[in-house]
């Protein structure tokens, strides 16, 4: 006669068997890393990728600006001669606002010494200094392979984030998240450093969802510190951390977890205003300044404006991506802001009433900034689409959704704009604002159908399903 307790132990071993990697996983990783690093090959030795420009970074950093000259032709031409939208703030402005501010002579030389062209003084314009990290690492091979080693790091990334999700979540999840990165990332997982920080991101809520609170808020800033999008996570963390603990208000240890968050970007920006300071605020000014991105809903907005009340549009190429100029886009650019605001205001509310469990609020939150942002450039979608793959783990309403979702996007990028000659003249293509718009469309209404299900659904439901989700994890690993 089998017990119970032996039934048990039976399904937790063969839930246990179910997270390790077998060969079907392997066949499965081979396939898709097979297809990135296809994708990638066509352009990987020419100098016009995001990855000739991080090489750009890196040498001109370690070696000095000098140094980036001896790469090929024209490949590092916007360091030597920046343009104003790369670098929004000038060392002369810069040195003029402080004399303005009145701040000690000694710093404003300190801060005049680092716009040096030696080495340890350039940083990358656009992002952030720690992702100087991920692209040293390509240095380690000739010069000549940096665009290959590089593709090879994105894509063993990749792979540990299949494992991460096989391990913690479900072989459901893992292959669900190969079918979307496949489907929708096809052109720009290898070529992008976009993986590091939607990994990280990935990780700090399953570490949150665990109750390992100061691993994920200190994982949550390393994210922050390679892209800023993920700072929007922070107040979500904090509330759910907060709910969760027991301690008093006046306990140190209650409150560890956001100083580890508050710590690590602290010292890490400290580091980047020491090196350079211009280099250190410019991704904020960058960013700030961005007009609508035409593959962005907005966009998508005054496309049917356009022919609805025949208001005039047109397209320029600006800040490294082609963006929509119209009459009406400071105001559609002000009105989708209001809407982000709002979005993020009722995600913190559900969560605050226990309708939401944070790793959907996490969820939400980047789905809400997305959707309402002026810029949608293709690899954004690398943001997200972990965390779909975890929170959703093989719901087949959400398979079929993002699978189309992902698929639109590889229309649009790389293939419409293929389609085009130059990258300027793309959202003259017939098929490309019906293409976005269509995308936009389906990614506002999942976005509206989340809220709506998870505003109606009751308190009580929501913990009941976090306590059987974390009573599975137990009886899992124990």
């Amino acid at each position: 006669m089998i017990t119970s307790q032996a039934v048990t132990k039976q399904a937790d071993t063969k839930q246990t068997r179910r997270q390790k990697m077998d060969f079907f996983d392997y066949v499965i990783i081979l396939l898709m890393l097979g297809l990135f690093f296809w994708s990638a090959y066509g352009h990987i030795f020419q100098p016009n990728t995001d990855a000739a420009r991080y090489q750009c970074y890196t040498v001109a950093f370690w070696q000095g600006l000098p140094a980036a000259q001896n790469l090929p032709a024209g490949q590092c031409t916007f360091l030597a001669k920046p343009s104003a939208q790369l670098m929004p703030i000038s060392p002369a402005v810069l040195f003029q606002t402080m004399q303005r501010l009145g701040l000690p002579s000694a710093l404003i030389n300190f801060v005049r010494g680092q716009a040096s062209p030696q080495p340890f003084h350039l940083l990358p314009y656009e992002y952030p200094m720690l992702t100087l990290v991920p692209f040293s690492l390509s240095l380690l091979v000739p010069q000549t392979w940096f665009q290959v080693a590089f593709a090879c790091l994105m894509l063993a990334i990749v792979a540990s984030l299949y494992y991460v999700l096989l391990r913690w979540r479900s072989r459901t999840a893992a292959v669900t998240l190969a079918c979307y990165l496949v489907l929708g990332c096809y052109g720009t997982v290898a070529g992008r450093f976009d993986m590091i920080p939607a990994s990280l991101t990935l990780i700090s809520v399953i570490f949150a969802d665990h109750k390992r609170w100061k691993w994920a808020f200190v994982l949550l800033a390393l994210a922050v510190l390679y892209k800023f999008y993920p700072v929007v996570l922070l107040l979500p963390f904090l509330i759910a951390q907060q709910q969760d603990t027991q301690l008093s208000w006046r306990a140190w240890k209650r409150w560890l977890p956001p100083i580890l968050f508050v710590f690590v970007c602290a010292v890490v920006m400290s580091i980047s205003l020491a090196l350079n300071v211009e280099g250190t605020i410019s991704p904020f000014s960058y960013f700030g300044t961005r007009p609508i991105q035409v593959e962005s809903l907005p966009a998508s907005i005054l496309w049917i404006a356009d022919h609805v009340l025949v208001k005039p549009i047109r397209y320029v190429y600006t800040y490294g991506s082609i963006n929509i100029l119209g009459s009406g886009a400071s105001l559609i650019s002000s009105m989708f802001s209001v809407l982000e605001l709002l979005g993020v205001l009722f995600t913190l509310w559900l969560l605050w009433r226990r309708k939401l469990d944070l790793a959907t609020a996490s969820l939400l939150m980047l789905l809400v900034v997305m959707v309402t942002g002026k810029i949608f450039s293709p690899q954004y979608l690398i943001w997200i689409l972990p965390l779909i793959a975890y929170v959703g783990n093989g719901r087949r309403s959400w398979f079929i959704v993002w699978s189309a979702i992902c698929l639109l996007t590889t229309c649009i990028y790389p293939f419409i704009y293929s389609m085009a000659k130059g990258s300027v003249n793309a959202p003259k293509i017939a098929l490309f604002f019906p293409t976005t718009t269509l995308r936009n469309l389906l990614f506002a209404l999942f976005v509206i159908s989340l809220f709506y299900i998870h505003a109606r659904r009751p308190t009580a439901a929501i913990a009941a399903s976090n306590s059987e989700q974390r009573a599975d994890h137990w009886n899992r690993h124990r």
